[in-house]
């Protein structure tokens, strides 16, 4: 019997690499190797979309991104509001996977976090590993704001029906923000390192490091880009067709 893919989502967070002139570096996750689905691969935070990442409220708690433009530009989602969902889902995974929060403050986007309030985020993040549906009280009892605006649509990929684990994944691509440092879960994931797309691809290609068929795919694409504003003008240009991997 084929199993029914999943919907999710994926973020993939880039940043400028610290020495000049040497391009863009991708966060990696390296997944724990007791997971039933593809254990310790090298793969970008993601996961599921929860009901929640779409319920009614949360269009409110998203910055410059309402359902019916997510739909405009993930159309072939059911139902609408759904599409929004995708960007919610890729923000709460990055947070929970990478300690990664894509939001926005009154004053700036992202938001500057002050120490008290990422050590709260910390204990924030264990909260809502264990039930997604806090993500939403958790950013509106702190005031910010979902940066989904700041999330573009890169890339759809769907597991083979011959796998028993199967997603219908959306990818994103966004810049991380240069105050927060990411860290693995040690629960889904145990390792996390920035690392440029080329030397990714060569350490898939000498066996130190698996990356999964989509992951490969994309940081394939990255390596030929030099800046994070290079991917995003490509992103915004890009058709998207689904993958199979």
């Amino acid at each position: 019997m084929v199993a029914i893919p999943r919907d999710a989502a994926t973020l993939i967070l880039l940043r400028q690499a610290t020495q000049p002139g040497s391009g863009i570096e991708v966060l990696m996750l390296q997944r724990h190797a007791d997971s039933a689905f593809m254990p310790g691969a090298y793969v970008f935070p993601g996961g599921v979309v929860e009901d929640s990442d779409y319920a009614p409220e949360s269009e409110r708690l998203c910055r410059g991104l309402t359902s019916a433009q997510a739909h405009r530009v993930i159309p072939d989602v059911s139902p609408p509001e759904k599409a929004l969902g995708f960007f919610v889902a890729a923000v709460r995974e990055a947070f929970e996977e990478a300690g990664i929060l894509m939001v926005c403050g009154e004053l700036s986007c992202p938001a500057s976090l002050t120490d008290e309030q990422k050590a709260r985020f910390a204990r924030h993040r264990s909260l809502v590993h264990r039930n997604p549906r806090l993500f939403a009280s958790m950013i509106e009892s702190e005031g910010l704001k979902i940066a989904v605006d700041n999330l573009f649509y890169f890339a759809h990929w769907i597991t083979p029906e011959a796998a028993p684990i199967r997603f219908d994944a959306r990818f994103f691509v966004a810049a991380a923000p240069a105050d927060q440092e990411a860290s693995c879960d040690e629960l889904e994931t145990t390792a996390a390192k920035w690392i440029s797309p080329h030397h990714l691809l060569e350490a898939h290609q000498r066996g130190d490091l698996y990356l999964p068929v989509p992951t490969l795919s994309s940081v394939s694409t990255l390596a030929g880009f030099r800046s994070i504003d290079e991917v995003m003008a490509s992103a915004l240009a890009r058709v998207i067709h689904v993958g199979h991997g």
